[in-house]
């Protein structure tokens, strides 16, 4: 089985490696092309077909939502004292900060010019501009999560300077600084990076609640992507907990179960609020005396081009199929279960994330165009799956040099 295990990881790690590359390259050749030219049925940064934000901004959105959810799951564990959480807040905030770095170089990347990505740093901004704001909160939000983060682990770090090799050589770089009696620091700034992570989110929501475009339009949009948040955040810690433990070789049991248990709850609680969410924000757009009517931003869901997006993948795949899994008495209490309902619940949320900004953007109108259809580009899709497969390496990596163990 060890052998096994061994071969799965080398094969995983060399996959990871290609599509980070293939990726990379994709995202090069958005900006820079090929002069041999190539038909493709659209050009990159290109708003031709209607929709000028596409898949690079939806995976921009799904990491920050990501990143925000992980980040108050681990906090309900570390700072607001649940106990039976605790096992999992070191799994959580390191792919936090895994989302959260993906989540930059992603946006970074995904800006035509990305020569001037300078300019918000260096004064040319507008202070009053929501989506400056909302940068600069992430930028802090970054800075108390690498603290926190340190002052977590530094206990453990401690112990593995005595290793060899190059976890041993981390940690003793890591625990450079001297520093005593962590624990109540570590609660202080743990709440400082998980209010900073609400109120940038909560910015995030309210850039597109302000717009004037409408499906995006209305007030609740800030709550509903913190809601979303939590359900992002709960599922991903389950899976890479999961995967984690599966690769160690270690059974899920005692506190480990609890933990993961908790997680179903509160995933469950979360997916059946979700689906409330969406469907009384569908029914007020709808509604003929609503001020926030408009039919016809979702009609491109119910019965138009995101029709299957919407229906099958978001709803049934995301929210009714997972719902089901996690409650029902004989699969609801097993890992094995929760953790595929929480796989089926990250495809959703996925493809809402490309609903809520390429579905919204349908009736924008920029070319006079009704209701286009979803058009990704190649490079695009490649820069995704590299993406991607650059979160799920630096999670690996880190699991790898950190001390993981959870603290007795």
């Amino acid at each position: 089985m060890g052998e096994m295990l061994k071969k799965v990881e080398a094969v995983f790690v060399s996959v990871s490696i290609v599509l980070i590359v293939l990726g990379f390259v994709s995202v090069y050749l958005m900006h820079f092309p090929l002069p041999i030219p190539i038909k493709l049925p659209i050009e990159p940064f290109e708003p031709a077909e209607g929709i000028p934000w596409r898949l690079l901004v939806a995976l921009y959105v799904f990491f920050v939502v990501s990143t925000t959810g992980l980040c108050i799951v681990a906090s309900l564990g570390e700072v607001f004292g649940f106990k039976k959480l605790e096992p999992i807040v070191k799994e959580g905030l390191l792919m936090a900060l895994v989302t959260i770095l993906v989540d930059l170089v992603t946006v970074g990347l995904e800006i035509e010019q990305v020569t001037r990505g300078y300019f918000v740093l260096a004064g040319h901004a507008n202070p009053m501009s929501m989506m400056y704001r909302m940068i600069m909160l992430y930028v802090l939000y970054v800075v108390f999560l690498l603290v926190e983060m340190w002052l977590y682990f530094r206990d453990d770090l401690l112990k593995q300077r005595e290793e060899r090799g190059l976890r041993g050589l981390v940690a003793r770089i890591l625990t450079t600084p001297k520093l005593t009696e962590t624990k109540d620091l570590t609660k202080v700034v743990g709440f400082l990076t998980v209010f900073t992570a609400i109120i940038a989110h909560s910015n995030l929501g309210a850039l597109f609640g302000v717009n004037y475009i409408s499906f995006w339009h209305g007030p609740f949009l800030p709550i509903y992507f913190i809601l979303s948040a939590v359900v992002s955040g709960a599922a991903l810690t389950i899976i890479g907990a999961y995967i984690a433990d599966y690769f160690r070789g270690i059974k899920i049991e005692g506190e480990r179960y609890e933990a993961f248990q908790m997680l179903r709850i509160i995933l469950g609680f979360t997916i059946v609020v979700t689906m409330l969410f969406t469907a009384w924000k569908f029914i007020v757009k709808a509604y003929p005396t609503s001020t926030l009517m408009s039919r016809e931003s979702v009609e491109v869901f119910v019965h138009g081009n995101f029709a299957f997006n919407f229906w099958i993948l978001e709803v049934l795949i995301g929210l009714v199929v997972p719902l089901i899994l996690l409650t029902l008495p004989h699969t609801g209490r097993k890992v094995e279960w929760i953790f595929l309902a929480s796989l089926f619940t990250i495809v959703g949320i996925f493809f809402l994330r490309i609903d809520l900004v390429m579905g919204g953007l349908a009736l924008k109108h920029i070319t006079g165009m009704n209701f286009p259809s979803p058009v990704y580009h190649p490079f695009e899709v490649f820069g995704t799956i590299g993406f991607l497969s650059l979160a799920a390496f630096l999670y690996y990596i880190g699991y790898k040099l950190l001390p993981m163990e959870v603290k007795k």
